[in-house]
């Protein structure tokens, strides 16, 4: 027994989650649920084997919910958004109020303030009445500041509990009351805010904007958080030296929320048990959740163009970037927007990803898991540039019938294994199209992008042995005035690759199956699904354009295909989840004493002693 524990000890003794998602699609929901102290309130989809028919999935939740309830240990919420502020509060007062009224955060035409308040002076007025408090968290926020840079954590100390509760409590408390005081004029005005302020931070570590970005930048914001983090380690680990309750004190904490790409990589990085949880859900749903917070049409409007806008590499990894956070995901939960009381299948979901954290293989991956991990590896496959993408295509009982993946057709080369200079110097001809090699705007528009690489000073050192690979399309739309236009690519699209290869090696049909995607379907795709006779398409991720509306929604209700937002484990998440430390067989016999194999049927048999703490 000794053995299995501690096997898993360190699993256990220490959980780290990111959640990450559009906002209104229910992040701050899932971590009320996971700071949850009674496990008991929480209602996965468990129920007794006497109420109905018992199917695999009800099987797997009572599983769940046995272990569960056993070994459930609630988790430390941080938010993100209370750090930023943390970082406010290193500001004197009337710095505070003009970081609050810059204009950069506050755009005239869209404030629900009135012209006459917008401004420092009459902002001011409105918080004089919080002046003192905020001196006084003012003055506990630099000093702990100061403690937490210098690295130098006595758990043994006072004053860590009280910078514990300075970031858990007291600073969300202060929001509340600021939002209070400026009651129906703040909810654009603190959303431009918030985000300003982040992006300075991981660039400047202050809220204010600089010349120049710091030398661990973007890792500023990312660094604090996990300063706080080893404050609450530091905590707990010192609660179980001096044993005074007599009980163990894990260490399980859920960032509420993460939104940029690099702060993720940051913690998978430097810890395994860190797991990145995306919380998505329809956006008809997410527009009526921030509705029901009475943001305004306009506001929501604002945020989306913000959180949808398409970013280039170095904003991606200095801004919010939502997308690409949802793409680093290791588990997908899908939040219906039922009330969360209510909700047994979302509750289900985090009960048993946790269970998975704690105990590895304590259940096996679900049908929809399995396939779309087979799409997920077929993605490793693309020699697309920008982004992987795979696809697999099923049967009506998941069984997997074809996989694609973003890439050119059989016979040519990938974009990743194509280099520009050998264009340039017409070497690996045949890695390169006729019209590629002509003379044409194309070939006078790559001629002009080589001459600018050659004038890169150090460029060898620069691209430390890097294939200098181009995208055919990126340099053909600008060298002919066009917009972007999907035929202009070369690769084939995942879920287009996964459909030919049916064509291609023959198939007995899959009218009524499932498509899996570990992006969503464009509108060509979206069409050859249709023709198909695909009944449901599983996707990760909304696609920016009108092929749900348009082309799927279309025709007679019962011929469209379902559009369903996958929920599950895929990745790196996936082997760790489910694959089991020892086989469970091994596990119950160590735990138990008893020996499967050496039971004597005609003398009482022996059991391996337990101790009596255990």
């Amino acid at each position: 027994m000794e053995v299995v524990d501690q096997i898993y000890k360190l699993r256990q003794n220490f959980i780290l989650i990111g959640l990450t998602g559009r906002t209104g699609s229910g992040c701050t929901t899932v971590a009320n649920v996971l700071k949850t102290q009674d496990v008991n309130k929480l209602f996965g989809e468990h129920r007794h084997k006497h109420e109905g028919i018992i199917d695999n999935n009800t099987r797997k939740a009572s599983i769940v919910h046995s272990y569960i309830t056993q070994n459930w240990y609630p988790f430390t919420v941080i938010k993100a958004s209370d750090v930023i502020f943390f970082y406010a509060l290193q500001l004197e007062f009337d710095d505070f109020v003009n970081a609050i009224t810059n204009p950069e955060n506050l755009p005239m035409e869209v404030s629900k303030l009135s012209k006459d308040a917008a401004n420092s002076e009459q902002i001011g007025k409105l918080l004089e009445e919080l002046k003192e408090q905020y001196i006084l968290l003012h003055e506990r926020a630099t000093k702990c500041n100061k403690y937490l840079s210098d690295g130098k954590i006595d758990a043994s100390d006072s004053v860590v509990n009280d910078y514990k509760k300075l970031i858990l409590t007291d600073i969300g408390s202060f929001r509340i009351e600021l939002n209070e005081v400026l009651k129906g004029t703040v909810k654009e005005m603190l959303f431009n805010v918030l985000q300003t302020w982040g992006n300075n931070i991981r660039m400047y570590d202050t809220v204010l904007s600089k010349d120049a970005p710091v030398e661990y930048a973007p890792s500023c914001l990312a660094k604090k958080i996990n300063q706080f983090i080893k404050l609450f380690r530091a905590i707990d680990r010192y609660k179980d030296k001096m044993n005074e309750d007599g009980k163990i004190h894990p260490t399980h904490i859920v960032i509420d929320a993460l939104r940029n790409p690099y702060e993720i990589l940051y913690f998978r990085e430097r810890y395994s048990a860190f797991y990145l949880m995306s919380v998505n859900t329809e956006d008809a749903i997410r527009r009526k959740n921030l509705s029901d917070k009475n943001y305004r049409l306009e506001e929501i409007k604002k945020i989306d163009e913000t959180e949808k806008e398409k970013k280039n590499f170095t904003k991606s990894y200095q801004l919010i970037d939502i997308d690409k956070c949802i793409e680093l995901s290791d588990i997908f939960l899908a939040h219906d927007g039922t009330k969360i009381s209510e909700n047994r299948k979302l509750i289900n979901q985090l009960l048993t990803y946790i269970s998975l954290i704690l105990h590895p293989g304590l259940v096996p991956p679900s049908p929809l898991e399995r396939v779309m991990q087979v799409a997920y590896t077929a993605k490793l496959n693309s020699g697309c540039l920008s982004r992987q993408v795979g696809a697999a295509v099923t049967n009506e009982s998941y069984s997997v019938q074809s996989i694609g993946w973003n890439t050119s057709a059989e016979g040519q080369t990938p974009c990743s294994l194509r280099d520009l200079f050998d264009l340039e110097n017409k070497e690996d001809g045949n890695a390169f199209s006729n019209y590629e090699k002509g003379e044409n705007k194309f070939s006078e528009y790559a001629c002009k992008l080589c001459g600018c690489y050659h004038k890169v000073d150090n460029l060898d050192d620069r691209m430390r042995g890097l294939t200098m690979s181009y995208c055919f399309k990126d340099i053909y739309t600008t060298a002919s005035g066009q917009i972007k236009n999907q035929v202009h690519t070369r690769s084939l699209h995942a879920e287009e690759n996964a459909f030919l290869q049916l064509a291609k090696y023959g198939t007995v049909g899959i009218k009524g199956g499932k498509l899996f995607t570990t992006a969503s379907c464009c509108e060509l795709c979206a069409k050859k699904a249709y023709q198909l006779g695909i009944k449901e398409i599983y996707y990760i991720d909304s696609y920016p354009g009108i092929s749900h509306e348009h082309i799927l929604e279309c025709g007679p209700v019962e011929n469209r295909p379902k559009m369903i937002l996958f929920n599950g484990v895929i990745g790196r998440a996936y082997i760790n989840l489910y694959n089991p430390f020892i086989p469970l067989k091994d596990e119950i016999e160590a735990l138990t004493g008893v020996e499967v194999k050496k039971i004597n049927l005609a003398k009482e048999q022996p059991v391996a002693p337990i101790k009596k703490e255990d």
